[in-house]
């Protein structure tokens, strides 16, 4: 049975990473003109497909930097590299138009710096635990393409132009901290990365018909902050059988202050010329510096689990974006809510010979709103979600687990543009309970 699951396992990653070699290399998201562009999920596989256990999860086995105190939770080293895959039909008033895009989701390594299996062989109960993780994690991405036309009094028609590619990524530094029941820890991270945007404007019916052409672009750096909390109440502890956890969880996103550099070059071309010796030069600017404020954000969660058979979790998250500046692209966005739920069902853990009777069944939903307006309406946001934790045996008898999830959304809500969307993720979790592992010798 195992080896046909593995077969199944193989040719489903196959496929994935198929579909993702033969998408779109830039995604064509619209939105992604404003601010720092779409803002990217920052939770590993195992738990986009349960969005409400952002802050309450912790788990012996996966990560979860989303809230850096559940690492004080961990009993294995964990390698987790995750892809993704994501297929956008955007809808306007008279047109709509598809992308497939994809790229790496994650990729991060966490461990815990005092071995259970010593404490274990020694016969220690230890009450005091330290879990530590690095990642590098896409943070934002830039990339659309925009055609308009019009016509403006006086001077006749008008084509525009707008295109944007760049983002950001996230390098991140975290550390959990243990004792007993409860659990704190910070995430440390750095922001990078350069963005630049485009826009043409062709005045094509007038006599002497000309072109804009002005080009902005931006890097940014700089040093964010998270903070997370998380307790355990144990109920029925006498009985393993029925025995159950809420886990409580907080987190606070500090409010971050980046450096950006930028320069903008914009020029005046005559198209009626084939050679561009009439380019004139309207504004030639280099390496200003100038500040970035990212906005402070709150999250409040709970789980609740059974025997190692189901977890049941919701989250609510808030973010003052009115918060929000940026001196290379001067902005206004709004603030943001945001209210989850998710569930993971898992048969029988402990089976022996039924492969998916172990599996980890998960599914959840999402309902929010996005910092982002069009035409003075705020987006919104709403989706389903959907996934598999498939367990396998590596060498060593080390469980490990090959993740999927699916998420399917919406984005926009009675706004001019809107965009329906299906993602889909695959992540690896390698697990090993050898690090820092104190070998005797008789």
């Amino acid at each position: 049975m195992w080896s046909f699951c593995k077969r199944i396992l193989l040719t489903v990653a196959a496929c994935f990473v198929v579909t993702l070699a033969m998408a779109q290399p830039k995604n064509n998201s619209p939105y992604s003109r404003f601010g720092l562009g779409d803002f990217l999920n920052q939770n590993f596989v195992s738990l986009r497909a349960t969005p409400g256990f952002t802050h309450a999860f912790n788990d012996a086995y996966h990560l979860n930097l989303e809230n850096p105190a559940s690492l004080g939770f961990m009993q294995m080293a964990a390698f987790d590299f995750g892809l993704y895959a994501r297929n956008s039909n955007w809808e306007s008033a008279n047109q709509s138009n598809k992308n497939l895009s994809g790229n790496m989701s994650h990729l991060a390594l966490g461990f815990t710096l005092n071995n259970p299996v010593n404490d274990l062989l020694e016969r220690e109960v230890r009450n005091f635990s330290w879990g530590m993780s690095f990642a590098l994690v896409p943070y934002t991405l830039v990339g659309y393409t925009v055609q308009t036309t019009g016509d403006v009094e006086d001077i006749g028609g008008v084509i525009s132009n707008f295109s944007g590619e760049g983002g950001t990524n996230r390098f991140m530094w975290a550390n959990g901290f243990r004792y007993k029941q409860f659990a704190a820890g910070f995430n440390l991270g750095y922001v990078f990365g350069k963005i630049e945007n485009t826009r043409s404007v062709l005045f094509n019916d007038l006599t002497a018909g000309y072109q804009n052409n002005l080009v902005d672009d931006f890097s940014i750096n700089g040093f964010t902050w998270k903070f997370g909390a998380q307790y355990n109440f144990s109920f029925n502890t006498d009985n393993l059988k029925k025995i159950k956890i809420l886990t409580l969880g907080v987190t606070a996103d500090s409010k971050s202050s980046l450096n950006t550099n930028s320069s903008q070059f914009y020029t005046r071309t005559n198209p009626a010329y084939v050679s561009l010796i009439s380019t004139d030069t309207i504004l030639n600017t280099s390496n200003v510096q100038g500040k970035a404020t990212l906005p402070g954000r709150i999250g409040f969660g709970a789980v609740l689990s059974g025997a190692s058979r189901f977890k049941i979790g919701i989250g609510y998250d808030l973010a003052n974006w009115s918060d929000y500046r940026n001196d290379a692209k001067p902005e206004t966005f709004e603030n943001t809510s945001r209210v989850s739920f998710g569930v993971e069902i898992i048969p029988n853990y402990a089976s022996y010979n039924k492969f998916w009777a172990r599996v980890r069944y998960r599914f959840g939903g999402f309902s929010g709103t996005d910092p982002r307006s069009i035409d003075g309406i705020q987006l919104k946001e709403n989706g389903v979600t959907f996934g598999l934790g498939l367990p396998i045996t590596l060498p060593r008898q080390q469980v490990s687990f090959i993740n999927l999830s699916a998420e399917f959304g919406r984005r926009g809500a009675n706004t001019i543009l809107q965009e329906t969307y299906g993602e889909f993720t695959l992540g690896f979790t390698l697990n090993d309970n050898s690090w820092f592992f104190k070998r005797k010798f008789n």
